[in-house]
C-alpha cells in the first residue's frame, strides 16, 4: 500500500509544537507539576471494587470482576485539560446487562468518582455483553471530528457469544455523554481458541491512532483469515469522515504460519512522526505455552507497517529477558531528547521466554531502536496468577500528564478480600532521577539478588543501629525535592527507616506491608536539598523493610 508522505513531517513538527506549548502552559498553570499531588505511595489510589460474590466469568474459571483497565488524560479539552478518564471491563450485570463504566478524576488520580455508563444494549438490543474498551482522545480536527473529542471502542457480544461485534461511541463534553459514533467491523462467535487447528472467526481488541495523514484509524485483532493459513492478524481498517465508514482490511501482522497468533495491538506517535505499535504473539514455537512475547513494528505514517508477514521485533533487555501478554504503549517528552516510549504488560520472561514474575515496565529512549531497560511499576499485581487465573494486570492502560512529567497506570489488582480485580490508578514521576539501593555507599547490610527487583539487586538485613544505604545526590536547585523509595516489606507490620540529608536528621519514611518479600511498593518523603551535592541516608528504623530503588524529584520551583 502506497501512501503520500509529503504532509507527514510538517504535519507531526506542527503537533508536536503545539504540544510543546500546551505542556509550557500546563507546567506553568499548575504551581509545582502535577507529580507532587499523582498517588505514587502504596499500590496508587482505588477506582472501583466490586463486591464479593458479584462477578461472573463467561469463559468458566474464577471470577476477575474486573479486566482491561484504560485511562485517558485530556490534553486537547481547554480548562478540562489534565481531567482523567478510567474505563475497564467490567464483569458485572447491571439489570442483566454490561456496561462500559465511565470513572473521572480531577485531582491528578488522588480520588475517582463514577461519572456514567455506556450501555450498548440501548443501541443493540441483543448485544448484552461488552468486553475490551479502550479509550482515545482525538488529538487534532479528523474527519469532521474536533481536536478533543473522545472515543471509546469495544468488543460487544450476545448471551450467546455467537457474534463479535466492534463498535465505537463518541463524546463531546469530557466524557459525561456518550453517542453510537459506529460499528467498526464483525466476525463470529467470542471464542478464545488460540491452537492451530483453531476455526474461530473472532474480531477483538480494538484501539485508535491519527494517521500521518490526518485520517482515524481502528486496529484491532482478527481471525478471519484462516483460509491464507493466517491464525489470527493485527490489523486495521481506516476512517475520513471522522469514525463514521471505515475503509478496506489492512494487516500490520499476519504471519503465514498457522501458528504465531499477534493480537492485543496498541500504537502510539513518536516526536519524529514514526508509529510505534506493540502487540504479543501468543504460540510462539520458540516461546513456553501461551507465555505470549511482545513484539513491535514501527511505520513511517501508521499506515505502511511493512512485510505483513513479519512478526516484527522483540522487546528485550540487553540479557535477552522479555515481557509477555497484553501490552500497551505510550510516549512521554521526558526522559531525553527524544522522549521516552513506555510499555506495559502483565508478566516478564526469562531469556528462554518462560513467564518469570513481572513488576517493570519497559522502555526505550531511541523511538523504539536499540536497548530497552526496566522502569519499576507505580502498581504492582500478582504477576504469577497466569491463565486460568482471574487475570491480575490484564491488558492495563497508560497515559501521561499534560506536561509529559509524570506516568500514569491503570490496572486491575487482586483484592485478598473479595478474590476479585479491583481498578487502581498509581504514578510515576518520569522527570525524577533514578538511583539504584545497590550501587549506594553500603554499611552492615546485605545484598539481595532479586530478578523484579529494578536492576536485579536491592539491599536488606537493615536491621542494625550501624546499617545504612547513604545516596549521592546532585541537584540543579536547592529547594523540597520529593524523594520516591521503593520497598519490599514482608514483615507483616508498617516499617520504618530513618532519613538523614547531609548528616542531618530529616525524619522516618513509612513502609507499609507488600505482599510478601518479592512484591514492591513506593513509599515518599519530602527533603530539603541544597544545589549541588548532596547525601540521603537510609538508616534502621521500627521493623524491616528492603530497599530497591529511589527516584529524586526536581525541585518544585525547577
Amino acid at each position: 500500500m502506497q501512501h503520500d508522505h509529503s504532509a507527514r513531517r510538517s504535519r507531526a513538527t506542527r503537533r508536536f509544537a503545539a504540544f510543546a506549548v500546551v505542556t509550557a502552559a500546563a507546567a506553568a498553570a499548575l504551581v509545582g507539576g502535577t507529580s507532587a499531588d499523582a498517588v505514587t505511595s502504596g499500590n496508587g489510589a482505588l477506582v472501583y471494587s466490586p463486591a464479593a460474590g458479584s462477578s461472573f466469568n463467561p469463559e468458566g474459571g474464577a471470577p476477575a470482576g474486573t479486566t482491561y483497565a484504560k485511562i485517558a488524560i485530556l490534553k486537547a479539552n481547554g480548562s478540562s485539560n489534565g481531567t482523567q478518564l478510567v474505563t475497564f471491563d467490567q464483569l458485572v450485570l447491571q439489570d442483566g446487562v454490561q456496561v462500559y463504566p465511565i470513572y473521572r478524576s480531577t485531582d491528578d488520580g488522588t480520588s475517582w468518582a463514577h461519572l456514567t455508563d455506556i450501555v450498548p444494549s440501548d443501541d443493540f438490543p441483543n448485544f448484552t455483553r461488552t468486553a475490551q474498551p479502550t479509550l482515545f482522545e482525538v488529538p487534532e480536527n479528523t474527519g469532521g471530528l474536533e481536536a478533543g473529542t473522545l472515543l471509546l471502542g469495544g468488543m460487544i457480544m450476545p448471551e450467546d457469544r455467537s457474534i463479535s461485534r466492534l463498535v465505537v461511541y463518541s463524546s463531546t463534553d469530557q466524557g459525561q455523554n456518550w453517542d453510537l459514533l459506529s460499528v467498526i467491523d464483525e466476525g463470529g462467535p467470542a471464542i478464545y481458541d488460540p491452537s492451530s487447528s483453531s476455526t474461530t472467526t473472532t474480531v477483538w481488541e480494538p484501539s485508535f491512532a491519527v494517521d500521518a495523514e490526518g485520517g482515524l484509524v481502528a486496529y484491532f485483532s482478527d481471525e478471519r483469515q484462516k483460509d491464507d493459513g493466517v491464525l489470527q492478524a493485527v490489523s486495521y481498517r481506516r476512517s475520513v469522515d471522522g469514525g463514521q465508514t471505515w475503509g478496506p482490511l489492512v494487516n500490520v501482522s499476519a504471519p503465514v504460519n498457522q501458528a504465531d497468533r499477534p493480537g492485543m495491538i496498541t500504537v502510539t506517535e513518536l516526536p519524529d512522526g514514526t508509529y510505534l505499535a506493540t502487540y504479543e504473539v501468543v504460540n510462539l514455537p520458540t516461546a513456553s505455552a501461551n507465555a505470549a512475547p511482545v513484539y513491535f513494528k514501527t511505520s513511517p505514517d501508521g499506515l505502511d507497517w511493512g512485510d505483513e508477514t513479519s512478526i516484527g521485533t522483540p522487546i528485550q533487555l540487553e540479557n535477552g529477558r522479555g515481557l509477555g501478554s497484553s501490552p500497551y504503549v505510550t510516549w512521554s517528552p521526558s526522559g531525553g531528547p527524544n522522549g521516552t516510549v513506555v510499555v506495559a504488560s502483565m508478566w516478564s520472561l526469562d531469556g528462554n521466554q518462560v513467564i518469570d514474575g513481572g513488576q517493570n515496565f519497559y522502555v526505550n529512549h531511541n523511538l523504539g531502536q536499540g536497548t530497552w531497560e526496566t522502569l519499576p511499576m507505580p502498581v504492582t499485581f500478582d504477576a504469577t496468577d497466569t491463565q486460568g487465573g482471574n487475570f491480575s494486570g490484564f491488558a492495563q492502560g497508560l497515559a501521561t500528564s499534560v506536561d509529559g512529567s509524570t506516568l500514569y497506570q491503570a490496572v486491575n489488582v487482586e483484592n485478598l478480600t473479595t478474590e476479585l480485580n479491583d481498578i487502581r490508578v498509581g504514578s510515576l514521576a518520569l522527570d525524577a532521577d533514578q538511583f539504584e539501593a545497590e550501587e549506594a555507599a553500603l554499611n552492615d547490610v546485605a545484598l539481595v539478588s532479586h530478578v523484579q527487583a529494578s536492576n536485579g539487586s536491592k539491599v536488606g538485613n537493615i536491621n542494625d543501629p550501624s546499617s545504612f544505604v547513604e545516596f549521592e545526590i546532585d541537584v540543579a536547585s536547592a529547594g523540597t525535592h520529593t524523594v520516591y523509595a521503593r520497598y519490599a516489606n514482608g514483615y507483616g507490620t508498617t516499617a520504618t527507616h530513618q532519613i538523614q540529608v547531609n548528616g542531618a536528621s530529616a525524619g522516618s519514611i513509612s513502609y507499609p506491608a507488600t505482599a510478601d518479600w518479592g512484591r514492591y511498593q513506593w513509599s515518599e518523603i519530602d527533603v530539603d536539598l541544597e544545589a549541588g551535592a548532596n547525601t540521603i541516608r537510609f538508616g534502621k528504623g521500627v521493623d524491616f523493610a528492603e530497599l530497591d530503588a529511589i527516584r529524586v524529584s526536581p525541585a518544585a520551583a525547577d
